[in-house]
């Protein structure tokens, strides 16, 4: 760990934010990645806790259980004819299983597509619209937009949003994309700042900012 943040500081030294990013931008997010996993296995458990005999329950762990088998072809057909992101439930559930495993298996314009359906159904309820909008800008974070995507990711940037440390940590991987290091400095500033920001990210944050300032 502590090599790895030497590597950052010399880079940061030599204002290579492009090297920083393409170097350890995804190395940074990990724990972002890990949240939004979170955020949609919560909701699948308790989806699935709250009505597991019936049909839709049925189908989709089925469906889930063939992703634990490694059975990726049974798995998306199940989920596929399950899932939709404009409903809510199981529907909604199936749909961002989908667009992971479209992910995983290299169709990020599919997945992102999904996602942002669903991120733009404010019939779904704030935890699964912030966990794909998560999703949708993680895998865009080193080609789309960066200005569009941090104007995504605003909102969440606010006090008292139950994500924030982890859409300020994405936005700060963009600015210094962008090479925008005044502005990634903020973030980490913010985020290390937030007692209420995860340990894990006020630790990363704050060796983020030690190495601005060597």
């Amino acid at each position: 760990m502590a090599d790895i943040f030497k590597e950052v500081d010399e880079d940061l030294r030599r204002d290579n934010a492009a090297k920083v990013w393409k170097k350890y931008g995804a190395y940074m997010v990990g724990a972002a990645v890990a949240v939004v996993l979170a955020v949609a296995g919560v909701q699948a458990w308790r989806a699935y806790d709250l009505n597991r005999r019936s049909k839709l329950s049925d189908q989709f762990a089925a469906a889930l259980e063939s992703v634990a088998k490694g059975d990726t072809a049974a798995a998306q057909e199940a989920l596929r004819q399950l899932g939709d992101p404009t409903a809510g439930g199981y529907h909604s559930l199936a749909a961002l299983e989908e667009a992971r495993i479209l992910a995983k298996n290299g169709d990020v314009p599919g997945a992102v597509a999904i996602w942002d359906q669903i991120a733009g159904n404010s019939s779904l309820g704030p935890g699964l619209q912030t966990a794909a909008l998560l999703l949708s800008v993680l895998h865009q974070i080193d080609s789309g937009d960066a200005p569009s995507l941090r104007a995504r990711l605003e909102p969440l940037t606010a006090e008292g949003q139950p994500y924030r440390a982890a859409a300020l940590e994405m936005s700060a991987l963009l600015a210094l994309r962008q090479g925008d290091t005044a502005a990634a400095r903020t973030f980490y500033s913010t985020i290390a700042d937030d007692r209420a920001s995860p340990p894990g990210a006020r630790a990363r944050a704050t060796q983020m900012l030690a190495a601005f300032k060597g």
